[in-house]
């Protein structure tokens, strides 16, 4: 994934100045830095969510993000959760659940899983999507430490066993550390990377 941003603006008011960012399968970083800085744009302009700003973007067939929070279809099972927007196959989603620690939830609606429960499948639906690159913003907020302490051991795990590069927005360099991801601080008005 290769991103090389001139700029980017919400109207008149500059969000992100220039920004050169590479990261290759296997690589890890995390975009650090103040509440409203621009990291959350940064990654969605990444992901392709948004296509507004100035610059190139070059990234991998296969990208995945997981959200701040949980993006699951209310209406649909877990393992639907999987298949549905990955195209993996049911074998496969089963396996994935049963890595995340959900095995035999595969019939649930996420309403009846805890927001550990649904962060996890959320997780475990990045995976399912076979990424190049992972994307991920702020996952690991609102969950306390317990469960907080599982989920990077469990991405920690899914990234080793898949190869998969990632992007992590976090406020913790902690989760950066835990992450073995190197950190970049987004900081200034437009934003830069430091």
């Amino acid at each position: 994934m290769r991103l090389d941003l001139t700029a980017k603006s919400f109207g008149p008011r500059p969000i992100l100045g220039p920004v050169s960012l590479t990261v290759g399968a296997g690589q890890r970083v995390a975009l650090l830095g103040p509440s409203g800085v621009g990291k959350t744009t940064l990654l969605r302009i990444i992901a392709g969510l948004d296509r507004d700003f100035a610059g190139t973007r070059a990234v991998p067939d296969r990208l995945a993000m997981v959200f701040q929070e949980p993006t699951l279809l209310p209406w649909r099972t877990a393992l639907t959760n999987l298949t549905l927007p990955t195209g993996a196959t049911r074998a496969e989603a089963a396996a994935l659940m049963a890595q995340v620690g959900l095995a035999g939830r595969e019939a649930a609606y996420p309403r009846q899983l805890s927001l550990g429960q649904q962060r996890r499948l959320s997780l475990a639906r990045a995976f399912a999507a076979r990424p190049g690159i992972l994307l991920m913003d702020e996952p690991f907020a609102s969950l306390d430490e317990a469960t907080r302490d599982r989920m990077l051991d469990l991405t920690a795990q899914l990234l080793d066993s898949s190869g998969a590069g990632l992007i992590l927005v976090t406020h913790d360099p902690a989760e950066a550390a835990r992450l073995s991801a190197r950190p970049l601080t987004l900081s200034g008005s437009p934003a830069t990377l430091g």
